[in-house]
Order: C-alpha cells, then structure tokens, then sequence
C-alpha cells in the first residue's frame, strides 16, 4: 500500500497566483463545513499523521472546460484556506500518470481521481473526497459502488476504476468509496451544494 496522502502523479506546473476572475469562496464555504465535521483534516492518529480530504469544482473557462480548482496538497490541518491554498488543474493525461496545474501549492494527491471524472459529462460541476470510517466501513452493506481493494489511491488504476463508476452509474451525481484507500469516500453533484447533500445523506443509516 502506498503512503496516504503523498503526491504519486508526475506534476507540471506554472507557479504563479491563480487569475483573480477565478472565485474560491463557495469552495472554500464547503471546505470549512466537511473540516468542521472532521471530514477533511489531520489526525496524528490516521494516516501516519498526514492531511486528508479534498473538495473541487469546475472552473469557468471557456479555453478549457475541464479545468477546476481544488485545494492543494497537504492543506488538511488548516481550519480556513485563502487563495493560494487552491490550485487550478488545467490538463490530465491519466495513462500517462500526469498532471498540468496553475497556482502556488501542488494540487491535492488525489487531483487525477478528480480529473477524470470532470469530462465524463459537463453537467458534473464539483466533487468532493472526503475521509469517512463509518460510511467506508459500510459502503458494501449501503451498496455503495466501490473500488477494488488492491488498488491504491492517486494512481492511474484508481482514476480509471472511478471513471469506470461514474461511467456506469451514468448520472450527474453519486457517490462511491475507495476499498484500498482507507476510509475515502468520492461524491460528484450539478453543484457543489448537490456533491455534498450526496455525502450527507448517506449518513443517514
């Protein structure tokens, strides 16, 4: 098993502050509730005491439709994050485990997961990873789609096993939960606010 939380795609990026047209505050409004509910965050306890959890939405670039925002790697231990907490992901080639980004921070170690989701229809505007031991540990008795177990997490094979769900699940929202990526859990809305009232009502058991 891979080390939770560590960059495993290869990264090109320009490093500069993100382009002032690009909001992040309902990003960052939805950030603040899921830490606040220690869906995102740090524990010295989990994950050999790394970060975890990560939140994005779409940009709105006419150039490219595919590109989003999401928060940069190892931003789980802090409460609020400003703008050069986010990174914008303008490219992805997942065969090629490869990443194409913008901004002042990597992008999140599970960016190529979020990545591949983005194309597979225009109407999915924002995805949300979150880390949820009650919702993993019962993700097969909730009949949650799942990943493989011997696929670990930021890799290609987990991109393709989660564009594979998308695919199949065919709608513009869902849910799904990473069996070799301990307690994470993927949800995917028309809408940010859709993406997690995905997540939350599946607590709801």
């Amino acid at each position: 098993m891979l080390n939770e939380g560590v960059i495993q795609y290869r990264l090109q990026q320009v490093t500069q502050a993100l382009p002032a047209t690009l909001a992040v505050d309902a990003l960052e409004a939805c950030r603040a509730r899921l830490f606040a509910q220690h869906l995102i965050g740090q524990d010295p306890a989990r994950y050999e005491g790394l970060g975890y959890g990560n939140v994005s939405v779409r940009a709105a670039l006419a150039d490219n439709p595919n590109a989003f925002l999401i928060t940069g790697s190892q931003t789980g231990h802090l409460p609020r994050l400003q703008r050069q907490h986010y990174a914008l992901v303008t490219a992805c080639d997942a065969q090629a485990n490869e990443l194409h980004a913008l901004g002042e921070i990597s992008p999140s170690s599970e960016a190529m997961t979020h990545a591949v989701i983005y194309p597979i229809s225009s109407q999915i505007q924002a995805i949300i990873h979150v880390h949820s031991a009650d919702l993993w540990q019962n993700a097969q008795r909730l009949k949650l789609p799942c990943t493989a177990a011997d696929i670990p997490y930021g890799t290609p094979q987990m991109a393709a096993a989660v564009q594979n769900i998308v695919l199949t699940q065919g709608a513009p929202c869902g849910i799904l939960a990473m069996l070799g990526h301990t307690d994470g859990i993927v949800t995917w809305g028309q809408t940010l606010a859709e993406a997690e009232q995905q997540l939350m009502q599946s607590f709801i058991f």
